[in-house]
């Protein structure tokens, strides 16, 4: 079953990169801007396929949000990881769909569980 409606991803937890304070070493929740959107009406939810899918798309959307905190050197690559992975938790959580939630924790097993309810 599509879902019919476009998800804000993470809501404020998702920020721009585009408007990003240059004065000083950003971290993770030092991220200011407009929300991401993550769009999947077009994709089945409730099966592992579409699942699997959206969590590429919402990996993909915190992949381009978090590049910028990566300046080639060790800790802000881990700063930009850690970024990538509480924004995937973020809005995995808020999707609140119980196949994602799976699909989710079989890909990153040492994750904290992410707890999803269906209505």
């Amino acid at each position: 079953m599509a879902t019919s409606y476009t998800s804000k991803i993470a809501g404020g937890l998702l920020a721009a990169a585009a408007t990003l304070a240059l004065a000083a070493p950003l971290q993770a929740n030092d991220l200011v801007g407009p929300d991401v959107a993550v769009r999947y009406a077009d994709l089945d939810v409730d099966t592992v396929e579409g699942a699997t899918q959206l969590l590429k798309r919402i990996q993909s959307a915190a992949d381009s949000v978090c590049a910028r905190l990566d300046h080639g050197d060790l800790a802000s690559s881990a700063n930009s990881d850690r970024c990538k992975m509480k924004l995937t938790s973020a809005a995995v959580t808020r999707v609140n769909n119980p196949v994602l939630a799976a699909v989710y924790k079989s890909a990153h097993p040492s994750a904290r569980t992410v707890a999803a309810v269906a209505d």
